[in-house]
């Protein structure tokens, strides 16, 4: 926690970020417009790159398309062979778009920016870029912990296979301590499962324990649809995790439903599923939920994302996804119909719809399921622009800047103080939107205490 702001954009950079152009102009352009929150390195050559590359490590690259020698597109393209985490922007004046679509395809690039650049648009996917490294980071973290606790595991079996052999009567204590170990490494998974979860609602502005809520709903449809076993903890997973592919998505499309996203961020969106199971695959205990995230945005019909599977060939775990999915994002703002339903209204549309987007037995079997549920699975939380701010008002999640730096903390009570560094926030980030999240009933209080008419009576 930063209290009263102290170290935003001033002694806590974040980052390590090279740029390169074969035009000193640019170079100096861009590494002004973010040497202030960022550590930045330039060179004037794909040559000169890859040389600090072997030297040192960053976690993003920034490159020009024309370049002499080596073009843009092909540093970033040797970039994702040798250095796949470090996170790869490309500039491109191409007025060819096929062009430089290819060259995304083939690099892997997180972002191309057309020249000329807006800086605010331009920080912003730094800001989403560096992002994308702190995800990484945990992911990471989670495998290493995870193949730790599978080789603790394989030696106690190890220990456990000898000992039965020099003295069949101990077995049974060596046994205990493997069913300890098995409980130790599921506990410990879990843990990280709902860290990592922490991070998706924070960066999607969710309330706590949303998708705790949604993924219980999920777990109980599942039982009631037939799935038995891992088939069920898969689906819990899946549930937990479905919006991990978001997580690199700008603010301007996830603040946005689908009816009102142009082509492009249409486009953008719709990899949010496979980027999802891309993350979570390599991790064996969540394989099958990964395939089911990858899946829960098909419908019924086969007009869904991104494989357009039709009927029955959609997996039953995503298609219970999807409905439960609909169903709470259609009581929240920004969905896909552009337009908040109430609960009654949401069921109304999941029945309208069936055999279109829906598999109709299901949405039966959710409607009985539904009648069983006594949690809410929708966030009662407000959304509003930090300029909006008063003091008095109790943050319901932190706050994070675009650079990715935690300023506030869950629970903090504004102040004069952290209003004040919140409206010279945004003036230095002027042109993107941070959001606050605070209850209804807070803001309502906040609101009371500054309308004149209030005090009168």
């Amino acid at each position: 926690m930063f209290d009263g702001f102290e170290d935003v954009g001033a002694d806590a950079k974040t980052g390590h970020i090279l740029l390169v152009d074969d035009e000193p102009a640019v170079l100096q352009a861009l590494k002004r417009l973010l040497h202030r929150n960022h550590d930045v390195m330039v060179a004037n050559s794909a040559a000169e790159a890859l040389q600090l590359l072997e030297d040192q490590p960053f976690d993003l690259i920034i490159s020009d398309m024309r370049m002499p020698q080596m073009s843009g597109a092909e540093l970033l393209k040797i970039c994702f062979e040798r250095w796949p985490d470090m996170v790869r922007i490309l500039i491109t004046g191409y007025a060819d778009l096929e062009s430089t679509i290819q060259a995304v395809n083939e690099g892997n690039i997180f972002r191309y920016v057309n020249k000329p650049w807006d800086n605010q648009m331009l920080r912003g996917v730094v800001a989403d870029a560096l992002q994308t490294s702190v995800l990484k980071i945990a992911n990471a973290s989670l495998q290493a912990r995870i193949a730790e606790q599978n080789e603790n595991l394989r030696l106690l079996n190890q220990e456990l296979e000898q000992k039965y052999l020099e003295k069949s009567s101990e077995a049974g204590a060596v046994e205990a301590r493997l069913d300890s170990s098995n409980r130790s490494l599921v506990q410990e998974f879990n843990s990280m499962v709902h860290l990592l979860v922490g991070m998706i609602e924070q960066r999607l502005g969710e309330e706590r324990g949303s998708s705790e809520r949604l993924a219980r709903l999920s777990k109980l449809f599942g039982e009631f649809a037939g799935l038995v076993g891992q088939q069920v903890q898969d689906l819990y997973y899946a549930a937990l995790l479905k919006n991990i592919g978001k997580v690199t998505l700008p603010d301007a499309v996830l603040v946005k439903s689908l009816t009102v996203m142009n082509q492009v961020e249409k486009r953008e969106y719709s990899h949010f599923p496979m980027n999802g199971q891309t993350t979570l695959m390599m991790l064996e205990p969540l394989h099958n939920s990964a395939d089911i995230i990858r899946s829960h945005m098909e419908l019924f019909n086969g007009k869904g994302f991104p494989d357009h599977l039709e009927g029955g060939a959609i997996p039953l775990a995503a298609r219970i996804l999807r409905i439960v999915t609909d169903y709470a994002d259609l009581q929240r703002e920004h969905n896909f119909i552009g337009e908040k339903l109430s609960d009654e209204d949401a069921r109304t549309y999941l029945l309208k719809h069936v055999g279109s987007r829906y598999d109709r037995e299901l949405v039966d079997i959710f409607g009985e399921v539904l009648d069983d549920f006594d949690e809410g699975v929708v966030s009662n939380l407000e959304r509003i622009p930090i300029t909006e701010a008063r003091p008095g008002m109790v943050l319901a999640t932190g706050l994070i800047s675009p650079a990715g730096v935690m300023l506030l903390s869950e629970g903090t009570l504004l102040t004069e103080r952290h209003v004040s560094k919140m409206q010279a926030l945004a003036r230095q980030y002027e042109g993107y939107e941070i959001m606050l999240h605070v209850r209804p009933e807070n803001l309502r209080e906040a609101e009371d205490e500054t309308d004149p008419a209030a005090d009168s009576e």
